[in-house]
């Protein structure tokens, strides 16, 4: 009796160490897939941040070979093959990540901005108005709803949107552009006040503060562009476009001298800018210098000929 009780208990021991190895080999098995997905996450993520997409999108892939639905390589995905300017796989990781999280607002807001991109408009307005209904405070999606407006010709709606998206953030340098241009060409004074706003939130920024002098020459406040584009170009040197709207304003303005001085400058920066050639070609063809005017020219033609070849 003794003896059979004694095998009794061994076979139930060795019949749940049995059962606890299998638990915890099945346990380590779970455990791993898990911890290598963890590990590639923070190696992709670590190549992300250094630019470094194709590597990045080496693990991101092998996540998904073990977890097809991972949600977190899904969005990282469609981030990287958007930076690469792969649009269709970009939409197509966006799709599936708001397919599996519907909460996810940033994934909306960048299928509208692929949709901008495509001219899809419809779509845009669609996707962005779903993202709004999870956060209504996203200042990127009024501008990129403005941005839509304005290409589909609802300049009143465009107008409202830019406007929306400046009131969520004062940083937002270009809905500033885009507000100040369609304001100007609206011919509302407000113009000059927006590109102000964004010149005192932004004031590094060059390009808003040629736009300011432009949006003053084209309301006639020849005085207040003439000091907005002299400060422009003083400040920034290497910008051509500004000094190239300068040079021109100050054809305009009678003042040649300074006009041609404008376009030598440009033309040391940038020999083949073709508008201050010519205009540079007018102004010695005015001032008698028809031998340096013909060289210009010809310059000309040759530009012109060498576009319409390539």
């Amino acid at each position: 009796m003794i003896c059979k009780s004694a095998k009794t208990n061994n076979f139930f021991d060795y019949f749940f160490l049995k059962i606890l190895f299998c638990v915890f080999s099945i346990a380590l098995n779970s455990c791993k897939p898990k911890s290598n997905i963890d590990q590639d996450v923070l190696k992709g993520d670590t190549f992300l941040s250094q630019n470094n997409l194709d590597s990045a999108q080496f693990y991101f892939y092998k996540i998904l070979e073990l977890d097809s639905n991972n949600n977190t390589a899904i969005n990282r995905l469609a981030d990287i093959h958007f930076r690469k300017v792969e649009i269709g796989k970009s939409l197509r990781f966006f799709n599936k990540s708001v397919s599996i999280d519907s909460t996810n607002e940033d994934a909306y807001f960048k299928i509208a901005e692929i949709n901008l991109f495509l001219g899809d408009y419809k779509s845009v307005f669609k996707n962005i108005n779903k993202g709004l209904k999870i956060n209504e405070r996203k200042s990127e999606a009024y501008f990129m709803k403005g941005v839509a407006y304005k290409h589909i010709g609802d300049t009143i709606k465009a107008v409202s949107s830019f406007k929306t998206a400046i009131e969520l953030n004062h940083e937002l340098a270009e809905v500033y552009y885009e507000l100040g241009l369609l304001l100007t060409l609206q011919n509302d004074p407000l113009a000059i006040d927006y590109y102000k706003l964004g010149i005192e939130s932004n004031p590094k920024d060059s390009d808003l503060k040629m736009s300011l002098a432009w949006s003053l020459q084209q309301f006639n406040k020849h005085k207040e562009a003439d000091d907005a584009y002299f400060k422009v170009v003083k400040e920034f040197p290497m910008h051509t476009r500004a000094k190239s709207n300068y040079a021109i304003f100050k054809y305009q303005l009678s003042q040649v001298d300074t006009a041609l001085l404008m376009c030598n400058e440009v033309l040391m920066l940038d020999s083949l800018n073709y508008p201050m050639l010519n205009l540079k070609g007018i102004i010695l063809k005015e001032k008698g210098k028809f031998k340096e005017s013909k060289k210009l020219m010809e310059k000309l033609y040759l530009i012109e000929a060498q576009s319409e070849f390539f």
